[in-house]
């Protein structure tokens, strides 16, 4: 058997297994017919279905058997299926195989095929020679055939017959062809003159040698003779249907090409055999074609039925080939009528009588003879188009619908105009003349159903509906719908014509008294127009017909006023109902007469037409609908009643006017005002200057929406002359504009109020200039030069001021909050940046209103301007990690405004500073920490800062003449003030205030401006001190009164939960003012001057302050700030990073040496502007190398504070940590010292700017005096510099208590960071991380200490690779770790976060480990900086690697 192949290319013989070889084929067959093979898959899934099969069997017969029976079933099943599955495993391994023992046998095969074919050969030659050519013999020799081809080379004796069969004859020529065609066509013509030719087929063509018969519509047949002979019949050659389904058929024949091959054939015969043939073949394809034709439109009234007209068209009967009758207009179908219905036919057929003629029509019943063109087109069906046929029939019918319903509008209005047009079958009715053609009554019949229906311009569909049911009941109810809908229109032309104005209209109207007001009388046609603009007034329209004219109305127009409840869900209340004159056509015709104003709310607009409209041609183009006298009433009453509103406001409150006055040629109105009456507040002189400087004062409306009212002022004789260029005429125009709300009538007395406050707006500000101009003449040199008045248009003062006058002040009167508002901003070149005064805004305008003097505003802003722009130089912003407490956020400076010249900064809310602005360029700077009542006292939540006096000194200009107090004067402080000390300052200080104020006010004039900050809640609670009372203070430039108001400033509530005297802010004098307290404090404990007890805080003196306090804490903010003690220098973080450098200035004197009092800084110290802009402005650390000082820019006096915290710091760090503290007599020195130092700490004598650290060893021998400067320059840079962190502190004592062997080489890694440039063959630049920085791996939070030193030491190094570009810098982290038993150095194992790489860490353990096995520690010395050496030599990330 063939083998078959397999699907892994595999052959098994079908037949089963191996054994049974492939027999060899019985000769005469081929192989190919073999039975086919089988795959080896199928046969694997045959084998399981039947094992599966045989299981279910078992499963299902076995419960049935007996025990032994089932197991001898069990056993048979699986012996079998053991065979079976045996075969297919044999079967598996022989398909290995398969492929040789297949090659094989197909070779064997094909041989023994070969082998048969040869015997076969031999077996039929041999019969061949033995039987059929015994006796067969050659002809002789074609010798002349021979001689011929070769010797010409030819063969002429080929025989003939040969040729003739062969090689076809010659063609005709084409003039042979011509000629016979022609003659063909003369055969032909003769043949049809002589032949009985049917009429039907006299369309007719002879050409080439065949006629052609053409019936439009049915067929075209070509015909020819075959000879000139007359019984030769006719031949027909060609034959196509025309009959076409241009609907339904979609471009396909309708007669099939085999149906065609019949007819031609019957068509033929009957030319064969008949007498009269072209007579029967026109009879016969006629009746063929319009049975075809009764088919098709047929088949095109199933589909109308089927896609589009539905139940509305019915086929009533059809016969094939002879006749279809449908019906349309079914009125029971249409569902409008019950029982008979007429029904309207169109039948379809062939005309029995006389079989030649085409498709016949009729209607039943017959079609009106109403128009010639319709019945002709109804009646014909040569389109083959059942659709076109049916609309055709209908439409003359439609016709004759719409005629009747013409003729019922004819009875009942004999000027009917209404017309038919028959494009559309529609009845235009018009119901209000003149009408146009948007407003007439369409009347259109349903070509489908012949139901009327109707279409009117904006009428809702449910009315239309309503109209369409009664008319196709009955169609004599058109007549009072037309009635209805005569109102309705007159009701939407009154809409039309005032659509353009500013009206709301309803046909009914809400009035809690509409029955027994005379509203309530009017007809039950008329519209309520709203005025949105005045919602109290509305215009009443009433509608009535008129007698003997149908389409014609009568309009009554009415002026109606209600009061409008204060609730909005009650009705109102109608009051004034008055009909308008009937002569107001005249008026509004009339020129003259339209310029007339109402003269009163009660005598209303004349006017409205009574008369009734003209008539007008029908389908005109002219606004026929405009009613203009209507709205002619309703511009004139939204125009005019906002100005009687007004004026009755007016006369209500008594303020004299001129009434409503014309205006530009009777297009405007106006109201005049002749006096304003006087405003509260202000002063009689004050009141009669600014009504002599007002010229005029009117009203008008204006804007859109005409709800905008505009007063215009016109003033005289301003008293500032401004350098705006808008403000330079001899009269000035103010402007106040005044918006109603759609909620309130137009002219009210809202409007009314709104004008006179503006007015005591303007009042209370001229008041201030005319103070101020009086003052312009004797007001001193640098105020003129300082200041210029940029605008002043009587409702607002912008005063211009500084150097470039890049700063502004704009000062007008709040009329909510009765009193002045102050606003400042920057212009010109300085515009888009703050201004420096938002500081004290609350304070300036606080100040203003308590005293409005704008001189004294200026001297103010003189004073304080360069002081500002110093102070607000100081950084402001929160920073985490300053103290223990990681996540606590302190703000470095708070700013706190006490007064308009009084500024207390708080620093990290433990130091506070108070700044005083002076004039002549100084200001006082003093410790606010102290009581401004006794010294010796101090403010809760602040500690004083010791040195704080020495400091400032510093930067004493020696120049000014400030009167500097001695040495004794400190030593030897004053009692405190009495009341005889007051008076004698006063006395000593009036020569100089009448020099410095020659501008002040009069005797008795409140025109002093204290400085102090604006009153709040605590001037309620708080005494002043009777000593204090009635005493002006030294340091005001201006004569002032009672300064009691200087007692009204405290601070603000972060400085503690109650008030304190210090919380005051009382105005300080420059000299006797400012007390000291009694008796000394130690000046080598500044610390112990206040109880902590009731601060929260887990140490002794935290930092921290508890409660509310300026630094709010911030959570969230990273506690590691990038500086030098967590060694990523980050210049971005510093607000003052990149501020150019200051320094101090030449002229200053060196510093007086002066005694630590704890109360010195209490007495203020003078400072020039540009000594207090030195002060406060970020620079470089003075006395370091630009390398050494870090990116952090601070200001001194950040830097002086934040070196006193840091001492504060250490002396709380000593008593914590394992060190011992030595007691010093030097005041503000620090000395403890460790198992192998001796350390001294205290401010830089020379700056007093940085902490300087001084150390002496124990055992000089151990040190080398490099190592030791090196340790005092790290700490005075690294960690008792800025930004100030307690941890660095913490880290550092820790270090200093290592062992000497450690520290000393943490010491060269100090040295290292410290002067880079002196390791040049090192790849890496180091870092001696202080406290933790974010990017280290996650052991504890950012910013805790990061130095551990217990049985191993714990320490972080930062790395950063050398490179040209810093920008592209790779810096990592470094745990490491010191065993100090073991001398070993590694990495420490810290897990690191899921997102960093790992590159750089296995990298740097390997070489510490490389190095610890290289360098076994020998005992006494340390390896840490020698691994760390190495791992700076050898450390190479790899390309592109980052940690």
């Amino acid at each position: 058997m063939a083998p078959v192949q397999l699907e892994s290319n595999q052959l098994v013989p079908a037949g089963g297994g191996p054994a049974s070889a492939p027999a060899p084929p019985v000769p005469g067959t081929a192989t190919a017919a073999a039975s086919p093979g089988y795959r080896l898959s199928t046969l694997i899934d045959f084998l399981l279905h039947r094992t599966y099969a045989e299981l279910t069997v078992l499963a299902d017969l076995l419960p049935r058997k007996t025990d032994m029976e089932r197991k001898i079933e069990i056993v048979q099943f699986a012996s079998r299926t053991r065979q079976l599955f045996v075969r297919l495993l044999a079967l598996v391994k022989w398909a290995n195989n398969a492929g040789k023992v297949e090659k094989c046998a197909m070779i064997s095969s094909f041989l023994d095929q070969q082998a048969i074919l040869f015997v076969d050969t031999a077996d039929r030659l041999a019969s061949l020679a033995r039987d059929a050519l015994v006796h067969a013999r050659l002809p002789s020799f074609a010798i002349p055939y021979a001689i011929d081809v070769l010797t010409t080379g030819s063969y002429p004796r080929l025989p003939t017959c040969i040729r003739d069969k062969i090689i076809p004859p010659d063609p005709i020529t084409k003039n042979e062809k011509q000629t016979t065609l022609h003659q063909l066509n003369q055969i032909l013509r003769h043949r049809l003159v002589t032949t009985d030719l049917p009429p039907q087929l006299a369309n007719l063509t002879v050409a080439n040698g065949r006629v052609k018969f053409r019936v439009e519509g049915e067929f075209e047949a070509t015909l020819t003779v075959m000879g000139d002979d007359p019984d030769v019949p006719w031949r027909l050659l060609k034959l196509e249907i025309l009959v076409e389904d241009k609907e339904t058929g979609d471009g396909r024949a309708l007669v099939h090409s085999m149906q065609i091959s019949f007819i031609h054939q019957l068509v033929q015969s009957r030319l064969f055999a008949d007498e009269k043939p072209l007579q029967d073949m026109y009879s016969c394809l006629h009746s063929f074609c319009l049975s075809l034709q009764l088919e098709v439109l047929h088949s095109q009234t199933l589909m109308l039925i089927r896609e589009r007209w539905g139940d509305l068209v019915q086929v009533e009967r059809y016969h094939a080939g002879k006749c279809l009758s449908l019906s349309v207009w079914n009125q029971q179908v249409v569902g409008r009528k019950t029982g008979t219905a007429s029904l309207h036919k169109v039948t379809i057929k062939i005309d029995e009588s006389d079989v030649s003629k085409p498709l016949q029509i009729s209607h039943e019943p017959p079609l009106p003879a109403c128009d010639s063109k319709l019945m002709e087109r109804a009646m014909k069906i040569d389109h083959l188009s059942i659709e076109k046929l049916l609309i055709d029939s209908v439409h003359a019918r439609s016709h004759q619908k719409l005629q009747e319903l013409k003729a019922i509008l004819k009875s009942y209005n004999v000027n009917d105009n209404s017309f038919i047009e028959t494009a559309l079958p529609t009845l235009l009715v018009p119901i209000l003349e003149p009408c146009g053609r948007s407003e007439c009554l369409h009347v259109f019949v349903d070509l489908h159903s012949g139901m009327f229906q109707l279409m009117l311009y904006g009428i809702d569909q449910l009315t239309l509906d309503d109209i369409e049911k009664s008319v196709n009941d009955d169609m004599k109810r058109i007549i009072p719908w037309l009635q209805q809908l005569k109102f309705w229109l007159g009701q939407q032309r009154c809409k039309q014509s005032i659509k353009h104005l500013p009206t709301v209209t309803s046909e009914t109207l809400q009035l809690a008294n509409y029955a027994s007001h005379p509203v309530g009388n009017l007809s039950k046609h008329k519209l309520f127009i709203k005025l949105t603009r005045l919602p109290q007034y509305y215009i009443v329209v009433e509608m009535f017909e008129v007698p003997g004219n149908p389409t014609e109305l009568e309009y009554k127009n009415h002026f109606l006023s209600v009061s409008c409840p204060e609730g909005d869900d009650s009705p109102a209340t109608a009051l004034l109902l008055q009909q308008f004159k009937p002569n107001i056509e005249e008026l509004v015709l009339d020129t003259k007469s339209g310029k007339q104003t109402k003269g009163g709310a009660k005598r209303k607009l004349s006017g409205d037409h009574c008369s009734v409209e003209s008539k007008k041609p029908k389908r005109s183009g002219e606004m026929c609908a405009f009613n203009k006298v209507l709205a002619h009433l309703v511009a004139m009453c939204d125009t005019n009643m906002p100005f009687i509103g007004l004026r009755m406001e007016l006369s209500n409150m008594e303020i004299p006017h001129q009434g409503v006055q014309v205006e530009g040629d009777g297009f405007s109105h106006a109201i005049r005002l002749l006096k304003i009456p006087p405003c509260k507040g202000t002063s009689e002189e004050t009141q009669k200057a600014l009504d002599r400087s007002l010229l005029d004062c009117t009203f008008r409306l204006q804007g859109r929406n005409n709800r905008t009212w505009v007063a215009e002022l016109i003033f005289a004789n301003c008293p500032l002359n401004s350098t705006s260029s808008r403000e330079q005429g001899p009269t000035r125009h103010v402007y106040l504009t005044y918006e109603n709300q759609l909620s309130e009538p137009v002219g009210g007395q809202k409007v009314v109020e709104m004008f006179l406050n503006d007015w005591n707006s303007i009042a209370r500000l001229y008041e201030c200039v005319l103070e101020f101009a009086r003052s312009l003449p004797e007001i001193p040199n640098h105020l003129n030069v300082f200041s210029e008045v940029r605008v002043y248009n009587y409702r607002k003062l912008i005063l211009c001021y500084g150097t470039t006058k890049g700063s502004s002040i704009s000062i007008q009167w709040n009329s909510i909050h009765q009193k002045f508002h102050i606003s400042l901003g920057t212009v010109g070149p300085n515009s888009g940046c703050s201004n420096c005064h938002n500081t004290i805004l609350h304070q300036l305008q606080e100040m203003f209103n308590k005293t409005p003097n704008v001189v004294q505003l200026l001297q103010v802003l003189f004073d304080t301007q360069a002081p500002l722009v110093a102070i607000n130089k100081l950084p402001t912003v929160p920073m985490l990690g300053l103290t223990q407490r990681i996540n606590i956020a302190y703000q470095c400076f708070s700013i706190l405004p006490q007064s308009p010249t009084h500024i207390r900064l708080a620093f990290r809310n433990m130091y506070c500073i108070d700044i005083y602005c002076r004039s002549r360029g100084v200001v006082a700077i003093r410790d606010g920490a102290y009581s401004l009542f006794d010294n010796s006292k101090i403010v809760e939540g602040f500690y004083p800062a010791p040195g704080l006096k020495t400091f400032l000194n510093m930067f004493v200009d020696s120049n000014q003449d400030a009167r500097r107090r001695s040495v004794n004067e400190d030593d030897n402080p004053p009692s405190p003030i009495g009341g005889d000390m007051m008076d004698s300052l006063i006395s000593q200080l009036q020569p100089q205030q009448s020099q410095q104020q020659p501008f002040a006010k009069q005797a008795g004039a409140s025109g002093a401006y204290p400085l102090t900050s604006p009153p709040t809640s605590y001037h309620n609670t708080v005494t002043p001190s009777p000593s204090m009372m009635h005493t002006q203070s030294p340091g005001n430039l201006h004569a002032a009164s009672s300064p009691s108001g200087a007692l009204r400033a405290p601070s603000p509530a972060s400085f503690g939960p109650t008030p304190s005297p210090s919380s005051l802010g009382i105005t300080m004098g420059q000299t006797a003012n400012f007390t000291s307290p009694h008796g000394t404090i130690d000046p080598s404990s500044p610390y112990t001057m206040m109880s902590p007890s009731q601060r929260a805080g887990n140490w002794p003196g935290s930092p921290q302050v508890s409660g509310p306090s300026p630094a709010a804490r911030m959570p969230g903010m990273s506690p590691a700030n990038p500086s030098l003690h967590s060694p990523v220098p980050d210049a971005s973080h510093s607000p003052r990073a990149g501020t150019s450098s200051q320094t101090m200035p030449t002229n200053m004197p060196p510093p007086r040496k002066l005694p630590q009092r704890s109360w010195a800084a209490s007495i203020p110290t003078i400072l020039t502007h540009s000594a207090l802009n030195i002060l406060l402005l970020p620079s470089p650390t003075p006395g370091l190398v630009p390398g050494l000082a870090g990116s952090y820019l601070c200001s001194p006096l950040e830097r002086f504070l934040g070196s006193v915290i840091m001492r504060r710091h250490l002396q709380r760090i000593i008593q914590q940590e394992t060190l011992q503290l030595i007691n010093s007599n030097e005041p503000g020195v620090i000395m403890f010292k460790t198992d192998a130092l001796k350390c001294r700490v205290a401010l830089n004598p020379k700056t007093n700017q940085t902490l300087q650290l001084k150390v002496t060893p124990e055992n000089a021998g151990q040190w080398k005096p490099e190592e030791l400067q090196v340790l005092e320059k790290f700490f005075e840079t690294r960690v008792a510099g800025p930004p100030f962190k307690a941890n660095t502190l913490i880290a550092f004592t820790k270090l200093l208590g290592a062992p000497t062997h450690i520290l000393r080489d943490c010491v060269h890694i100090m040295k290292l960071e410290l002067f880079p440039d002196q390791a040049s063959q090192l790849k890496w630049n180091v870092q001696f991380c202080l406290t933790i920085p974010p990017s280290a791996p996650p052991i504890a939070p950012p910013g805790t200490p990061a130095v551990v030193l217990k049985s191993k030491m714990l320490f972080f190094l930062q790395l950063t690779q050398k490179t040209t570009v810093p920008q592209e810098a790779v810096s990592i982290i470094v745990p490491i770790i010191y065993d100090m038993a073991s001398g070993t150095t590694q990495q420490a194992d810290i897990p690191r976060q899921q997102n960093s790489s790992l590159a750089a860490p296995i990298l740097v353990s390997s070489i510490l480990k490389r190095f610890a096995e290289l360098n076994s520690p020998r005992p006494g010395e340390c390896t840490i900086f020698g691994a760390v050496r190495d791992l700076m030599v050898n450390l190479a990330l790899p390309p592109g690697g980052r940690p």
